[in-house]
């Protein structure tokens, strides 16, 4: 019995990897070569659009982290307002809590300023290209 299960542990594997799938897709229509377009251009394009995503994913990250700043600072505005100023504890409680959402907030606007100087950065390289690659011609034979 236990024999039987190494065997099926070590040909099942191979069963799968034997498997073949054969794809019915075809090439329809004739495939857009663009000569009018220096491939270094395109390129540079290109990758300015990867950089413009990745520039969009951030801003979603830190988005959402100004939510939930937004989210701990109303918490602690209700917490003050029902703060005993005379319960020292408490005051030293909300002082540490406040000093934490402080350093967060910190910390949020240093990135949105790299956020902001990384997108100054990337339409500055895009208004470069642009000027380049439009100021040229492709030639054809």
């Amino acid at each position: 019995m236990l024999r039987t299960i190494a065997v099926a542990v070590v040909v099942a594997p191979l069963a799968a990897a034997a498997q073949v799938e054969v794809s019915r897709a075809t090439i329809t229509g004739t495939p857009v070569v663009r000569t009018d377009v220096l491939h270094v251009c395109a390129e540079r394009n290109d990758r300015l659009w990867d950089r413009s995503a990745l520039l969009d994913r951030d801003k979603r990250d830190i988005d959402r982290e100004g939510r939930e700043i937004d989210r701990l600072t109303a918490q602690l505005d209700l917490e003050k307002r029902g703060l005993d100023p005379t319960n020292a504890a408490a005051v030293a409680g909300y002082n540490a809590r406040s000093a934490t959402v402080n350093a967060r907030v910190a910390a949020h606007n240093r990135q949105v300023q790299e956020l902001n100087g990384a997108a100054a950065l990337l339409n500055a390289d895009s208004s470069e290209l642009m000027a380049y690659c439009n100021r040229i011609t492709v030639g054809s034979r």
